[in-house]
């Protein structure tokens, strides 16, 4: 059995080096005395770990179903315009990246659904979206 703790130390590194490297994967294994395989079953499992740099503005748009209907291509449609990478990617200058595979954020009620970093858009369109990035430029 994983121990829960795993999660956290997975959490941990994702807070400081905003992704899971090889190295921390082999070393959170040594920790546990786990093998590397065990604990990249566990992060792999689940949406909130990465194993590629993310940016300095992480960039999530759901495209659940309900978000989708609402318009969700056309804000990454945008995206792509604006910073000219598509979903999974990392700008240049490390100053963006769009998480790949969002799915349910768990606001299908107020979709098309988007956050940057830490800020939620709800009912997000794509003016909004456009002007959330250049302010952040």
């Amino acid at each position: 059995m994983i121990p829960d703790s795993v999660i956290v130390a997975l959490q941990k590194e994702m807070q400081t080096a905003g992704y899971i490297s090889r190295e921390a994967v082999q070393r959170i294994a040594d920790e546990f005395h786990l093998s590397p395989t065990q604990v990249y079953s566990v992060a792999s499992f689940y949406q909130q770990f990465t194993f590629v740099p993310q940016g300095k503005n992480v960039i999530a748009v759901c495209t659940g179903t309900a978000c989708f209907i609402a318009g969700a291509e056309k804000i990454l449609a945008v995206l792509r315009e604006e910073l000219g990478i598509g979903e999974g990617e990392v700008t240049p200058d490390g100053k963006f990246s769009i998480q790949k595979n969002t799915r349910c954020l768990g606001k299908c009620a107020s979709a098309p659904i988007v956050t940057i970093n830490d800020r939620v858009y709800e009912k997000a369109t794509p003016a909004q979206i456009r002007e959330a990035i250049r302010e952040l430029r």
